[in-house]
């Protein structure tokens, strides 16, 4: 055989080998593909409705519950409405909290998604920590991926991380006692406020600016807070107890709506004017004021064109989302969010501190009355609006010594606070509580127990009103939330038959 037959074998067997290491790279791949499709098919994610009951009904568990499948395993993670469980005991095993200072967190192993999981839940919210028992029902599942469910302290940790690298270094936190639906974290002068439902926010101070790169998604405020447009009713009390009412210019309520006197006398004095309700604001006067904040209710949810028109027009919007706190001191402790926006932290804390002398006595006294309590008003249509069960108005008759009827009133349904029923159901709920007290809130006040008869006859027959036991609220009540601890001395008084002026209710005769 010549060079050149001896070249074209060998060329041949180069081929030959070639071929076969592409065949075997190929199937290697292929092979590799194939195990990462399997494992990524053996690891899923689901998230499944659940319904919940047990306890109070003040404190549950979020609905959908993510659920990794791995290889046949399941895990549960249960997140909380509160962050006051330290541990969680299902089928006899015991899970510690995982989410130290934020909504309770835990990780579980379940052996099943179908049915019903009794599970215990340890809270230490009340004087001393007690085991709960809930029951699980699973519903339908969802397959998703983990890029769909945001964990609730990913932003929140992204954030502090974000500002640890542009050189300002967490230094402490705002204690809240009570408040669970805000955090505020202290870096230096600097403070990083996250709020659910309504977003993050970084507070700078007047003579300094923001850090380069932090995320899209903290709005900054940047003091002086000094043109501040206020559509939350509830929030202009605690403002203006911690001395800040110079800082707001603009509101959404009229001159006439007010009743806190210092707001009626400041707008009466041009020192606030009126810039349209939260779903119609005036943006021209809003501009024209150089508005740079807008303090809004849950209300402006119904309405997001409007709040996307003021983030348009470059205006900061905080929304306000105090009504969803558990605890009725919750709702008071929002005047500390206030006191760190204007700089009146020093004067709200020591506002707050005073309070919880009169209203922690009462509750730590626990002193159960036997006095049910019914708190309603009359619609125009002649249905009865009450409170849901775990409301703050219901929770502040119950730490005051009385029991809230209708017992369980709207559980399981919308967030809302109040429902209505039908006449024939209110009457055969509350037609035996010891005392009724009518919501002047809406319908106004009303000045005699005749008054009440006159809406519906069928009033004659309640115990409270043939003992003589029918209070009516002012209507000043739902503004003045710095009144809280005064409102619970005035429901613990009457619960235990102490007769005296009372500040925010009128006995009726």
């Amino acid at each position: 055989m010549g060079k050149s037959g001896i070249l074209k074998k060998y060329i041949v067997i180069l081929c030959f080998i070639l071929g076969i290491v592409s065949v075997t790279s190929c199937a290697m791949q292929e092979v590799t593909a194939t195990k990462e499709k399997s494992r990524q098919a053996q690891e899923k994610t689901y998230l499944i409705d659940i319904a919940f009951e047990g306890g109070s009904g003040k404190a549950f568990i979020q609905s959908p519950v993510e659920v990794t499948d791995k290889d046949g395993k399941l895990t549960a993670r249960f997140i909380w409405s509160s962050k006051n469980y330290d541990y969680m005991i299902v089928d006899g095993i015991r899970y510690d909290n995982e989410n130290e200072g934020g909504q309770s967190t835990f990780t579980v192993p379940v052996e099943d998604i179908t049915g019903e999981l009794t599970v215990i839940g340890d809270t230490v919210a009340m004087s001393t920590p007690h085991e709960i028992e809930y029951l699980i029902t699973w519903g339908e599942k969802e397959e998703t991926t983990k890029e769909t469910r945001t964990d609730i302290n990913t932003d929140k940790n992204a954030v502090g991380q974000a500002l640890e690298r542009a050189g300002l270094h967490k230094t402490g936190s705002v204690t809240l006692k009570y408040a669970s639906c805000f955090e505020i974290d202290e870096y230096g002068d600097f403070y990083y406020v996250s709020i659910p439902n309504s977003g993050d926010y970084l507070v700078v101070p007047k003579d300094q600016e923001a850090p380069g790169n932090i995320p899209e998604n903290v709005t900054v405020l940047k003091k002086p807070l000094d043109k501040t447009y206020l559509v939350s009713t509830s929030a202009m009390d605690l403002i203006n107890t911690c001395g800040a009412l110079d800082m707001i210019k603009l509101s959404g309520t009229r001159e006439s709506d007010w009743y806190i006197q210092e707001a009626k006398d400041a707008m009466e004095r041009g020192d606030i004017i009126y810039a349209g309700r939260y779903r119609a604001p005036d943006y021209e006067v809003i501009l024209k004021s150089g508005c740079n904040l807008a303090i809004e209710n849950t209300m402006i949810y119904h309405e997001p064109e409007a709040m996307d028109k003021l983030k348009e027009l470059g205006i900061p919007v905080l929304v306000e989302t105090s009504s969803y706190e558990e605890h009725p001191l919750g709702r008071l402790e929002w005047i500390k969010l206030y006191g760190v926006l204007f700089d009146r932290l020093d004067e709200a804390d020591r506002y707050f501190e005073e309070q919880l002398l009169t209203a922690e006595p009462i509750m730590t006294a626990q002193e159960d009355t036997g006095k049910k309590v019914a708190f309603f008003h009359v619609t125009a249509g002649g249905q009865i609006n009450v409170r849901k069960s775990g409301d703050y108005i219901t929770r502040m008759i119950e730490l005051s010594g009385g029991s809230y009827v209708p017992v369980s009133a709207g559980d399981g349904e919308s967030a809302l606070s109040t429902m209505n029923m039908q006449m024939e159901d209110f009457y055969a709920a509350a037609l035996d509580a010891d005392i009724i007290i009518y919501n002047s809130t809406i319908g106004g006040e009303i000045g005699s127990v005749d008054e009440l008869i006159g809406k519906n006859e069928l009033f004659a027959d309640f115990k409270a009103v043939k003992e003589g036991h029918v209070y009516c609220t002012q209507r000043n009540l739902f503004q003045q939330i710095t009144g809280m601890a005064q409102f619970m001395q005035d429901l613990s008084d009457i619960c235990k038959g102490n007769v005296r002026d009372y500040t925010y209710l009128n006995k009726l005769e």
